[in-house]
């Protein structure tokens, strides 16, 4: 699934993270500097970045994101027909589709944390993977997958993630 490409993001941005303070490294290696702050990107990235909306990116706006989320978000990465906003703080959502799959996969993948919900009236999953939260809903043979990367598995945060998919799913042919 791509649930471990989402968590391997979050592995890197957590470093990235670790680097913003600057790192003293061993054995006398001089100290990294801190990452000079980006100013926030307003409006779309010029041509030939981002691809134009396709994929799941039609499924939710940059500004929808923003709105459930609460904060700004941005439309950084189309791979793969997946769809990711980033947020400043460097956490993500990133919203897939997978085809023949069910809910079965995410229920082994979420253990002891995969907790049946109903979202826009069809069966989902949710629970935290790799300390990540995930929502996963079924729709026909086809598994629409929200991943929170860096955002917090409290209950608040997966409240904001089922809101990303019950929008984005209501989207889904």
């Amino acid at each position: 699934m791509r649930l471990i490409k989402g968590v391997l993001i979050g592995a890197l941005a957590s470093l990235a993270l670790a680097c913003t303070g600057g790192i003293t490294l061993p054995s006398g290696i001089p100290t990294i500097p801190p990452f000079q702050s980006i100013p926030p990107i307003n409006g779309t990235l010029p041509p030939g970045v981002i691809p134009s909306a396709s994929g799941t990116c039609t499924l939710m706006t940059a500004s929808e994101a923003s709105t459930i989320m609460g904060s700004t978000a941005t439309l950084t990465d189309t791979t793969d027909g997946d769809c990711t906003f980033t947020f400043s703080n460097f956490s993500s959502v990133n919203i897939s589709v997978e085809t023949e799959v069910d809910l079965q996969t995410a229920h082994i993948l979420l253990g002891d944390t995969g907790t049946d919900i109903t979202v826009a009236g069809l069966p989902a999953v949710s629970g935290v993977f790799v300390g990540q939260p995930v929502v996963y809903v079924q729709k026909g043979t086809n598994q629409l997958q929200i991943l929170g990367i860096l955002t917090g598995s409290d209950d608040a945060t997966i409240a904001k993630l089922i809101q990303v998919a019950t929008l984005a799913v209501s989207r889904m042919p």
